[in-house]
């Protein structure tokens, strides 16, 4: 960050998991961050961002409200805005994962990533691919959310008018340029999920691995069961 903007400070926009990042590194670092956030964020999260330090500006219904505010805010008062997506630093960033998968398995045959706006997808594939290109990728989206699916099936920037899924951290109705331009090179295939098969996971995480899943975190699970007799007969 330039010295203008660390004094400033910055913002962004986010359903909850992505501004705790950003308000630990703020705090970490000595930077003033706000958080802004859809008026129905889910409270542990945002405890947990202000926890951190961060101020938060909840308004709007969800996430793209909220993005939208950020954008204005930025705007108004001068401060460093970091997308929540289309940020090629964060999408190095998250795409570590990747790495950190390859050490722990170093056998992985495929690998199954959740996508809301789809930062983290696409940083992983773009990894992987360079680094195991045999792994299979996978992208899941909620059913209800599906702006990122429709627009990697058309290769169009598509948007829905509703996110109303569970799967807070997957609510978004606007896809970004860059992380669709990476998932469409990097992934092998693209899976929606209802609401029915994400409950259905969570309660499988509690009850064999004891496991207690937020949706985003369990809609890959769904989608593993989704394609299991696919995954079993080894295509």
């Amino acid at each position: 960050m330039e010295p203008g903007d660390r004094e400033k400070g910055v913002i962004t926009a986010s359903s909850g998991n992505h501004g705790q990042s950003i308000a630990l590194a703020s705090q970490m670092f000595g930077v003033k961050a706000t958080i802004c956030v859809p008026s129905n964020v889910n409270p542990d999260k945002e405890e947990a961002i202000r926890s951190f330090g961060a101020e938060i500006v909840a308004d709007g219904r969800d996430f793209d409200d909220a993005r939208l505010n950020a954008e204005r805010i930025a705007r108004e008062k001068g401060l460093k805005y970091v997308h929540s997506v289309n940020e090629p630093h964060l999408i190095a960033g998250v795409g570590t994962v990747a790495l950190e998968i390859l050490e722990d398995l170093p056998d992985v045959d495929v690998i199954i990533a959740p996508v809301g706006g789809g930062s983290q997808a696409a940083g992983v594939s773009l990894v992987m691919k360079a680094a195991a290109p045999d792994v299979e990728i996978i992208a899941v989206q909620a059913e209800k959310a599906p702006s990122v699916y429709l627009s990697w099936k058309s290769g169009n920037l598509e948007s829905t008018d509703t996110a109303d899924t569970m799967a807070d951290g997957l609510a978004t109705r606007q896809a970004f340029e860059l992380p669709l331009e990476i998932l469409r090179d990097n992934i092998d295939d693209f899976i929606l999920v209802s609401e029915d098969e994400i409950k259905d996971a969570i309660r499988l995480y509690v009850e064999k691995a004891h496991v207690i899943a937020e949706g985003a975190g369990a809609a890959p699970l769904a989608a593993a069961y989704k394609i299991r007799e696919r995954a079993n007969s080894g295509l």
